[in-house]
Protein backbone atom coordinates (compact mmCIF):
# COMPACT_ATOMS: atom_id res chain seq x y z
CA UNK A 1 0.00 0.00 0.00
CA UNK A 2 1.33 3.49 -0.86
CA UNK A 3 1.76 5.84 2.08
CA UNK A 4 2.61 9.50 2.64
CA UNK A 5 5.38 10.90 4.77
CA UNK A 6 4.60 14.48 5.81
CA UNK A 7 7.23 17.01 6.85
CA UNK A 8 6.72 20.01 9.11
CA UNK A 9 2.97 19.87 8.60
CA UNK A 10 1.68 22.07 11.37
CA UNK A 11 -2.02 22.42 12.13
CA UNK A 12 -2.47 25.97 13.46
CA UNK A 13 -4.93 26.75 16.17
CA UNK A 14 -7.45 29.40 15.18
CA UNK A 15 -7.75 32.42 17.41
CA UNK A 16 -11.00 33.09 19.16
CA UNK A 17 -12.78 36.34 18.35
CA UNK A 18 -15.52 37.95 16.27
CA UNK A 19 -16.51 35.52 13.59
CA UNK A 20 -16.04 36.80 10.03
CA UNK A 21 -18.65 36.32 7.35
CA UNK A 22 -17.86 35.36 3.74
CA UNK A 23 -19.34 35.84 0.31
CA UNK A 24 -20.18 32.79 -1.80
CA UNK A 25 -19.86 34.29 -5.27
CA UNK A 26 -19.54 31.21 -7.47
CA UNK A 27 -22.27 30.91 -10.10
CA UNK A 28 -21.72 27.18 -10.48
CA UNK A 29 -22.69 25.60 -7.16
CA UNK A 30 -20.87 22.31 -7.69
CA UNK A 31 -19.69 19.73 -5.17
CA UNK A 32 -16.59 21.81 -4.33
CA UNK A 33 -18.78 24.77 -3.34
CA UNK A 34 -21.05 22.48 -1.34
CA UNK A 35 -18.05 21.10 0.54
CA UNK A 36 -16.65 24.60 1.25
CA UNK A 37 -20.02 25.84 2.53
CA UNK A 38 -20.41 22.87 4.85
CA UNK A 39 -16.84 23.33 6.08
CA UNK A 40 -17.60 26.96 6.90
CA UNK A 41 -20.79 26.09 8.76
CA UNK A 42 -18.88 23.48 10.78
CA UNK A 43 -15.90 25.76 11.50
CA UNK A 44 -17.46 29.18 12.10
CA UNK A 45 -20.52 30.75 13.65
CA UNK A 46 -20.71 33.61 11.11
CA UNK A 47 -22.90 33.98 8.03
CA UNK A 48 -22.47 33.34 4.33
CA UNK A 49 -23.63 35.90 1.78
CA UNK A 50 -24.75 34.05 -1.34
CA UNK A 51 -24.95 35.57 -4.81
CA UNK A 52 -28.69 35.13 -5.37
CA UNK A 53 -29.01 37.08 -8.59
CA UNK A 54 -27.37 39.49 -11.00
CA UNK A 55 -29.13 42.17 -13.02
CA UNK A 56 -26.68 42.57 -15.88
CA UNK A 57 -25.91 45.52 -18.15
CA UNK A 58 -27.40 43.76 -21.17
CA UNK A 59 -30.78 43.92 -19.44
CA UNK A 60 -30.88 40.26 -18.49
CA UNK A 61 -31.40 39.03 -14.94
CA UNK A 62 -29.86 35.78 -13.71
CA UNK A 63 -31.14 34.25 -10.48
CA UNK A 64 -29.72 31.49 -8.27
CA UNK A 65 -32.05 29.56 -6.01
CA UNK A 66 -30.80 28.27 -2.65
CA UNK A 67 -29.33 24.80 -2.60
CA UNK A 68 -30.43 22.21 -0.06
CA UNK A 69 -27.26 22.62 1.98
CA UNK A 70 -28.00 26.32 2.67
CA UNK A 71 -28.65 27.04 6.35
CA UNK A 72 -31.13 29.94 6.10
CA UNK A 73 -30.46 31.02 9.69
CA UNK A 74 -26.85 31.75 8.68
CA UNK A 75 -27.27 32.86 5.09
CA UNK A 76 -28.02 36.14 3.33
CA UNK A 77 -28.95 36.43 -0.37
CA UNK A 78 -27.23 39.20 -2.35
CA UNK A 79 -28.35 40.65 -5.67
CA UNK A 80 -25.80 42.50 -7.78
CA UNK A 81 -27.23 45.32 -9.92
CA UNK A 82 -25.41 46.94 -12.84
CA UNK A 83 -25.82 50.63 -13.56
CA UNK A 84 -28.14 50.26 -16.55
CA UNK A 85 -30.97 49.20 -14.26
CA UNK A 86 -30.85 52.59 -12.55
CA UNK A 87 -32.83 53.90 -15.54
CA UNK A 88 -35.81 52.32 -13.81
CA UNK A 89 -37.58 54.13 -10.99
CA UNK A 90 -36.56 53.06 -7.45
CA UNK A 91 -40.09 51.70 -6.99
CA UNK A 92 -39.93 49.54 -10.13
CA UNK A 93 -36.47 48.21 -9.31
CA UNK A 94 -37.49 47.46 -5.72
CA UNK A 95 -40.42 45.43 -7.02
CA UNK A 96 -38.12 43.31 -9.19
CA UNK A 97 -35.70 42.82 -6.31
CA UNK A 98 -38.51 41.72 -3.99
CA UNK A 99 -39.35 39.03 -6.54
CA UNK A 100 -35.76 37.77 -6.58
CA UNK A 101 -35.81 37.60 -2.79
CA UNK A 102 -38.79 35.25 -2.56
CA UNK A 103 -36.91 31.92 -2.95
CA UNK A 104 -34.61 33.10 -0.11
CA UNK A 105 -37.25 34.59 2.20
CA UNK A 106 -36.54 32.10 4.98
CA UNK A 107 -33.21 33.89 5.45
CA UNK A 108 -34.97 37.00 6.80
CA UNK A 109 -32.19 39.18 5.38
CA UNK A 110 -31.35 40.70 2.01
CA UNK A 111 -28.34 42.58 0.65
CA UNK A 112 -28.21 44.90 -2.37
CA UNK A 113 -24.98 45.35 -4.34
CA UNK A 114 -25.61 48.32 -6.62
CA UNK A 115 -22.96 49.89 -8.88
CA UNK A 116 -24.10 53.39 -7.95
CA UNK A 117 -22.07 56.42 -9.08
CA UNK A 118 -21.47 59.10 -6.43
CA UNK A 119 -24.12 61.30 -8.01
CA UNK A 120 -26.73 58.56 -7.53
CA UNK A 121 -26.48 58.12 -3.76
CA UNK A 122 -29.98 59.67 -3.30
CA UNK A 123 -31.33 57.10 -5.81
CA UNK A 124 -29.70 54.31 -3.79
CA UNK A 125 -31.28 55.65 -0.60
CA UNK A 126 -34.71 55.80 -2.21
CA UNK A 127 -34.30 52.25 -3.52
CA UNK A 128 -33.59 50.96 -0.02
CA UNK A 129 -36.62 52.83 1.35
CA UNK A 130 -38.85 51.30 -1.32
CA UNK A 131 -37.44 47.88 -0.55
CA UNK A 132 -38.13 48.41 3.14
CA UNK A 133 -41.77 49.09 2.32
CA UNK A 134 -42.02 45.90 0.27
CA UNK A 135 -40.10 43.67 2.71
CA UNK A 136 -41.10 44.71 6.24
CA UNK A 137 -39.20 42.92 8.96
CA UNK A 138 -36.38 41.81 6.64
CA UNK A 139 -32.86 42.88 7.62
CA UNK A 140 -31.61 45.04 4.74
CA UNK A 141 -28.03 45.93 3.91
CA UNK A 142 -26.29 47.63 1.01
CA UNK A 143 -22.73 47.58 -0.32
CA UNK A 144 -21.01 50.95 -0.73
CA UNK A 145 -17.72 52.24 -2.12
CA UNK A 146 -15.06 54.43 -0.44
CA UNK A 147 -15.99 57.35 -2.72
CA UNK A 148 -19.57 57.31 -1.40
CA UNK A 149 -18.41 58.23 2.11
CA UNK A 150 -17.00 61.53 0.87
CA UNK A 151 -20.59 62.78 0.60
CA UNK A 152 -21.38 62.77 4.30
CA UNK A 153 -24.91 64.23 4.25
CA UNK A 154 -26.24 62.07 1.41
CA UNK A 155 -24.42 58.98 2.59
CA UNK A 156 -25.76 59.24 6.13
CA UNK A 157 -29.31 59.12 4.73
CA UNK A 158 -28.44 56.01 2.71
CA UNK A 159 -26.85 54.31 5.71
CA UNK A 160 -29.88 55.05 7.88
CA UNK A 161 -32.14 53.47 5.27
CA UNK A 162 -30.31 50.16 5.92
CA UNK A 163 -29.87 48.01 8.99
CA UNK A 164 -26.16 48.17 8.18
CA UNK A 165 -23.96 48.82 5.16
CA UNK A 166 -20.93 47.00 3.79
CA UNK A 167 -17.87 49.09 2.99
CA UNK A 168 -16.22 47.45 -0.02
CA UNK A 169 -12.57 48.55 0.04
CA UNK A 170 -11.43 46.22 -2.75
CA UNK A 171 -11.80 46.10 -6.53
CA UNK A 172 -9.57 45.17 -9.44
CA UNK A 173 -8.45 48.64 -10.56
CA UNK A 174 -5.88 50.47 -12.65
CA UNK A 175 -4.79 54.03 -11.85
CA UNK A 176 -2.85 54.43 -15.09
CA UNK A 177 0.42 53.19 -13.62
CA UNK A 178 -0.43 49.86 -11.98
CA UNK A 179 -3.05 47.24 -11.40
CA UNK A 180 -4.20 46.72 -7.83
CA UNK A 181 -6.97 45.12 -5.80
CA UNK A 182 -6.48 47.05 -2.56
CA UNK A 183 -5.08 50.56 -2.07
CA UNK A 184 -3.90 51.12 1.50
CA UNK A 185 -4.50 54.87 1.65
CA UNK A 186 -7.98 54.71 0.09
CA UNK A 187 -9.01 51.80 2.31
CA UNK A 188 -7.90 53.30 5.62
CA UNK A 189 -9.37 56.72 4.80
CA UNK A 190 -12.72 55.13 4.01
CA UNK A 191 -12.61 53.02 7.17
CA UNK A 192 -11.89 56.11 9.29
CA UNK A 193 -14.86 57.93 7.71
CA UNK A 194 -17.12 54.95 8.31
CA UNK A 195 -16.16 54.71 11.98
CA UNK A 196 -16.68 58.45 12.43
CA UNK A 197 -20.30 58.14 11.26
CA UNK A 198 -21.04 55.81 14.18
CA UNK A 199 -23.55 53.80 12.14
CA UNK A 200 -23.53 49.96 11.82
CA UNK A 201 -21.28 48.61 9.06
CA UNK A 202 -19.06 45.72 8.04
CA UNK A 203 -15.89 45.88 5.95
CA UNK A 204 -15.57 43.65 2.89
CA UNK A 205 -11.96 42.49 2.52
CA UNK A 206 -10.29 40.73 -0.44
CA UNK A 207 -9.04 37.15 -0.31
CA UNK A 208 -8.65 36.73 -4.07
CA UNK A 209 -6.14 37.46 -6.82
CA UNK A 210 -6.47 38.04 -10.54
CA UNK A 211 -4.50 37.82 -13.78
CA UNK A 212 -4.87 40.75 -16.17
CA UNK A 213 -3.72 41.54 -19.69
CA UNK A 214 -0.25 40.30 -20.49
CA UNK A 215 -0.41 37.64 -17.78
CA UNK A 216 0.25 40.14 -14.96
CA UNK A 217 -0.53 38.60 -11.56
CA UNK A 218 -2.38 40.96 -9.19
CA UNK A 219 -2.99 40.19 -5.53
CA UNK A 220 -3.73 42.23 -2.39
CA UNK A 221 -1.10 42.77 0.29
CA UNK A 222 -2.42 40.43 2.96
CA UNK A 223 -0.61 42.32 5.72
CA UNK A 224 -2.74 45.36 4.85
CA UNK A 225 -5.84 43.16 4.76
CA UNK A 226 -4.97 41.92 8.26
CA UNK A 227 -4.47 45.47 9.53
CA UNK A 228 -7.86 46.50 8.14
CA UNK A 229 -9.48 43.47 9.77
CA UNK A 230 -8.09 44.52 13.16
CA UNK A 231 -9.50 48.05 12.75
CA UNK A 232 -12.94 46.94 11.53
CA UNK A 233 -15.85 46.17 13.87
CA UNK A 234 -16.94 43.27 11.63
CA UNK A 235 -15.65 41.87 8.35
CA UNK A 236 -16.94 39.94 5.34
CA UNK A 237 -14.35 38.07 3.31
CA UNK A 238 -14.57 38.09 -0.46
CA UNK A 239 -14.72 35.32 -1.25
CA UNK A 240 -15.13 31.86 0.29
CA UNK A 241 -12.40 29.71 -1.24
CA UNK A 242 -13.16 26.28 -2.67
CA UNK A 243 -10.75 23.44 -3.30
CA UNK A 244 -10.35 24.02 -7.04
CA UNK A 245 -10.37 27.83 -6.92
CA UNK A 246 -7.18 29.15 -8.54
CA UNK A 247 -7.84 32.73 -7.41
CA UNK A 248 -8.75 32.69 -3.71
CA UNK A 249 -7.19 31.76 -0.40
CA UNK A 250 -8.31 28.74 1.58
CA UNK A 251 -10.68 29.18 4.52
CA UNK A 252 -8.10 28.40 7.20
CA UNK A 253 -5.73 31.11 5.96
CA UNK A 254 -8.52 33.66 5.48
CA UNK A 255 -9.88 33.03 8.98
CA UNK A 256 -6.47 33.54 10.55
CA UNK A 257 -6.11 36.92 8.84
CA UNK A 258 -9.65 37.97 9.78
CA UNK A 259 -9.07 36.95 13.40
CA UNK A 260 -5.89 38.96 13.81
CA UNK A 261 -3.13 36.41 13.21
CA UNK A 262 -0.15 37.43 11.13
CA UNK A 263 -0.28 36.33 7.50
CA UNK A 264 2.49 33.75 7.26
CA UNK A 265 2.08 31.50 4.21
CA UNK A 266 4.31 28.49 3.73
CA UNK A 267 5.13 25.78 1.25
CA UNK A 268 5.57 22.26 2.57
CA UNK A 269 6.64 18.90 1.22
CA UNK A 270 5.12 15.43 1.30
CA UNK A 271 6.46 12.15 -0.08
CA UNK A 272 4.54 9.14 -1.34
CA UNK A 273 6.45 5.85 -1.40
CA UNK A 274 5.47 3.42 -4.14
CA UNK A 275 6.77 -0.03 -5.15
CA UNK A 276 10.04 -0.57 -7.01
CA UNK A 277 11.84 2.41 -5.53
CA UNK A 278 9.41 5.00 -6.93
CA UNK A 279 8.81 8.11 -4.81
CA UNK A 280 6.40 10.93 -5.63
CA UNK A 281 6.96 14.36 -4.08
CA UNK A 282 4.06 16.71 -3.39
CA UNK A 283 4.06 20.47 -2.82
CA UNK A 284 1.55 21.69 -0.21
CA UNK A 285 0.49 25.32 -0.60
CA UNK A 286 -0.47 26.70 2.80
CA UNK A 287 -1.73 30.21 2.18
CA UNK A 288 -0.08 31.50 -1.00
CA UNK A 289 -2.11 32.73 -3.94
CA UNK A 290 -1.45 30.29 -6.81
CA UNK A 291 1.36 31.61 -9.02
CA UNK A 292 4.52 30.43 -10.73
CA UNK A 293 7.53 30.13 -8.40
CA UNK A 294 11.08 28.82 -8.68
CA UNK A 295 12.36 26.75 -5.78
CA UNK A 296 16.05 26.21 -4.99
CA UNK A 297 16.92 22.54 -4.43
CA UNK A 298 19.91 21.62 -2.29
CA UNK A 299 20.61 17.90 -2.51
CA UNK A 300 22.63 17.08 0.60
CA UNK A 301 23.81 13.76 -0.79
CA UNK A 302 24.44 12.71 -4.35
CA UNK A 303 21.74 10.34 -5.50
CA UNK A 304 22.46 7.79 -8.20
CA UNK A 305 19.03 8.17 -9.76
CA UNK A 306 17.74 5.46 -11.94
CA UNK A 307 15.27 8.07 -13.11
CA UNK A 308 13.88 11.50 -12.21
CA UNK A 309 11.06 13.56 -13.70
CA UNK A 310 8.27 16.06 -13.09
CA UNK A 311 4.47 16.33 -13.04
CA UNK A 312 1.88 19.05 -13.65
CA UNK A 313 3.99 21.40 -15.75
CA UNK A 314 6.92 21.57 -13.31
CA UNK A 315 10.49 21.55 -14.59
CA UNK A 316 14.00 21.13 -13.17
CA UNK A 317 16.95 23.16 -14.38
CA UNK A 318 19.67 21.17 -16.15
CA UNK A 319 21.64 20.78 -12.90
CA UNK A 320 18.50 19.96 -10.89
CA UNK A 321 19.22 22.86 -8.53
CA UNK A 322 16.05 24.76 -9.41
CA UNK A 323 12.47 23.58 -9.73
CA UNK A 324 9.92 25.85 -11.42
CA UNK A 325 6.21 25.16 -10.96
CA UNK A 326 2.80 26.78 -10.54
CA UNK A 327 1.59 26.42 -6.99
CA UNK A 328 -1.59 24.42 -6.44
CA UNK A 329 -4.64 26.28 -5.10
CA UNK A 330 -4.25 27.57 -1.55
CA UNK A 331 -4.80 24.79 0.98
CA UNK A 332 -4.15 22.05 -1.58
CA UNK A 333 -1.27 19.83 -2.69
CA UNK A 334 -0.11 18.35 -5.98
CA UNK A 335 2.70 16.00 -7.06
CA UNK A 336 5.41 17.87 -8.94
CA UNK A 337 8.41 15.55 -9.19
CA UNK A 338 9.34 11.91 -8.82
CA UNK A 339 12.48 9.89 -8.21
CA UNK A 340 13.09 6.23 -8.92
CA UNK A 341 16.07 4.97 -6.94
CA UNK A 342 17.50 1.72 -5.69
CA UNK A 343 15.37 0.09 -3.03
CA UNK A 344 18.34 0.07 -0.65
CA UNK A 345 19.36 3.68 -1.34
CA UNK A 346 18.90 6.09 1.53
CA UNK A 347 18.27 9.69 0.42
CA UNK A 348 19.55 11.57 3.45
CA UNK A 349 18.26 15.12 2.97
CA UNK A 350 16.87 17.66 0.55
CA UNK A 351 16.32 21.33 1.37
CA UNK A 352 14.09 23.36 -0.90
CA UNK A 353 13.95 27.14 -0.60
CA UNK A 354 11.62 29.78 -1.93
CA UNK A 355 12.76 33.40 -1.72
CA UNK A 356 9.58 35.45 -1.88
CA UNK A 357 8.66 38.95 -0.83
CA UNK A 358 5.87 37.66 1.41
CA UNK A 359 8.23 35.84 3.77
CA UNK A 360 11.20 37.17 5.69
CA UNK A 361 12.85 33.77 5.93
CA UNK A 362 14.39 32.36 2.79
CA UNK A 363 13.70 28.75 3.74
CA UNK A 364 10.00 28.06 3.39
CA UNK A 365 10.28 24.36 3.89
CA UNK A 366 13.07 21.98 4.70
CA UNK A 367 12.54 18.25 4.64
CA UNK A 368 14.77 15.48 5.90
CA UNK A 369 13.93 12.33 4.07
CA UNK A 370 14.47 9.01 5.89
Amino acid sequence: MPFFVMFFLLIPLLLQGAEPDFYVWQRERDSAVKKAVRQYYATCSGKLYFLAGEMENDGKTVSFKPERYVDFSRSVPVVRIHIRHMRKSPRQLAGELAGLYQPWKRAGAFQIDLDAPESKIPYYQQLMKELRNRLPGVQLSATVLPCHLRHTKEFRKLAKACDFYVLQVHALSNDGTRWFILDKEIAFQALARAKALKLPFKTALPFYCNTVRGGVHVEPDMNIVGALAKESPEVIGFRLGVSDDEESLDLETALKVCRGEKYSPSIELARQDLPNGMRHYYIINKGYFPKTVTLDCDWKKAVSYLDLGTFNGAGFSHDRRKLTLRLPPSGNMKPFFWIRSKESENIQSITIQHRGNQCKKSVIFSARLP
